[in-house]
């Protein structure tokens, strides 16, 4: 662990946790933002901080931020948005970079959404060939550096309570459909171990163990915060998938801190 450089692309909500924690283990630890007034934040939190912008990256020197031992990459993915293209196209000039700097490994931060709804518990391989993330992971893992993908589940945690998410709403439909959902916590100690263990080559779900129903957890959740919880209508039954995390939890015999209900 000592001296190991770890160069987090992303410093967002999960990005900067996670770069607080490598710190705080003895990692020296880059951090990219897009936005100046960032720096000092990640400075403050002992972060070697980098203005990176991924369209700007030069095609043909070497950039400092990428001179790492592990890079992590956590990017939007906006596929929702329809910018799937401009995701694919960043990842490539990322991992051009990326073999520029002479990064050793690379973490990918992905996520569930690459899965149908199938009406049942999925595997890493029930993903989804065409989907634009599954195409972007595959750039990274055929791109020579040792990489691991991480498909995450919907996130929660500090700044992120679940009770927000619904409180107040009404005439929400699929309150029978199960819930796929991961703590920061998790998250971070996902990622470390994966470090530690120098577990790569790898997909793995990381997803809670427990899958309660929508109507049970988001009712809870508001409750737990004083809020008005959510009413479901009596369409309670939509498609739904289960996510399972056995592969990661055999891998690296993990055990989750942090259950849903």
């Amino acid at each position: 662990m000592a001296g190991k450089v770890v160069s987090i692309l992303g410093c967002g909500w999960l990005g900067k946790a996670l770069g607080r924690t490598l710190v705080n283990r003895g990692y020296l630890v880059n951090g990219s933002t897009t936005r100046e007034e960032n720096l000092i934040i990640l400075s403050g939190e002992g972060i070697t901080p980098f203005l990176v912008n991924v369209e700007e990256l030069s095609e043909d020197r070497a950039v400092p931020f990428f001179n790492a031992d592990v890079l992590i990459i956590s990017l939007p993915q906006r596929a929702r948005a329809g910018k799937s293209e401009e995701y694919i196209h960043h990842i490539r000039r990322v991992m051009k970079a990326a073999h520029r700097g002479n990064v050793k490994q690379v973490i990918l931060v992905s996520t569930t959404s690459v899965y149908p709804d199938m009406n049942r518990v999925v595997s890493e391989e029930d993903a989804d060939a065409q989907n634009p993330i599954v195409v972007a992971e595959n750039i990274v893992r055929q791109s020579n550096i040792p990489a691991t993908i991480l498909r995450f589940a919907g996130l929660f945690g500090p700044g992120r309570h679940p009770g927000k998410f619904l409180a107040g709403k009404t005439d929400v439909k699929g309150g029978d459909a199960p819930v796929n959902l991961i703590h920061l916590d998790d998250c971070i100690g996902i990622i470390s171990l994966i470090i530690e263990q120098n577990c790569w080559n790898q997909v793995f779900n990381a997803c809670a163990d427990d899958h309660p129903t929508r109507r049970a957890f988001y009712t809870k959740a508001a409750v737990d915060l004083g809020l008005q919880p959510p009413v479901f209508s009596g369409d309670s039954s939509i498609p739904y998938k289960i996510v399972s995390n056995t592969r990661l939890k055999t891998a690296l015999a993990y055990s989750f801190r942090h259950q849903l209900i």
